[in-house]
């Protein structure tokens, strides 16, 4: 078996060119596939006043802490105030938001992705925008 050789690698967030995601938020990839990291890869946005992600879902893991400002996270249903320093998992294919809570302040998150499934086997990481009342309504559970 072929041992995989990591390199230490350091993202500097000033030479990391932003792009928009979705209208108002501006995302930095500081930490991508292509630059190392075999299991997890991480950014930051920053989110202007009143705007937010659409309702989403992933085919990993994702972890987000709020670094400054204040947010609404919504999750099938449950809408959560987030302040900084929250941190939130969700799990994968489960529906939901981020939503910049202020009129007047920008949002800035910091998110991380699995690079692996729930088989442990290795995917590209896939954003799938879905019906935002997937994340407003609660899920029918057993």
């Amino acid at each position: 078996m072929e041992k995989t050789v990591y390199q230490p690698v350091v993202s500097k967030y000033k030479d990391v060119k932003p792009f928009e995601m979705d209208q108002g938020v501006l995302f930095h990839d500081m930490m991508i596939q292509e630059m190392g990291p075999k299991t997890i890869i991480v950014g930051l946005a920053t989110f202007e006043p009143g705007k937010s992600l659409p309702c989403h879902i992933h085919n990993v893991e994702e972890s987000v802490t709020i670094l400054k400002g204040n947010a609404f996270c919504d999750v099938e249903g449950v809408r959560t105030a987030l302040e900084p320093y929250d941190t939130s998992f969700i799990p994968a294919f489960i529906p939901h938001r981020f939503v910049n809570a202020s009129d007047t302040e920008e949002l800035i998150i910091l998110w991380a992705y699995s690079q692996v499934d729930e088989s442990l086997k290795h995917v590209d990481v896939e954003r799938i925008i879905v019906e935002t009342d997937r994340c407003m309504l609660p899920k029918n559970r057993p």
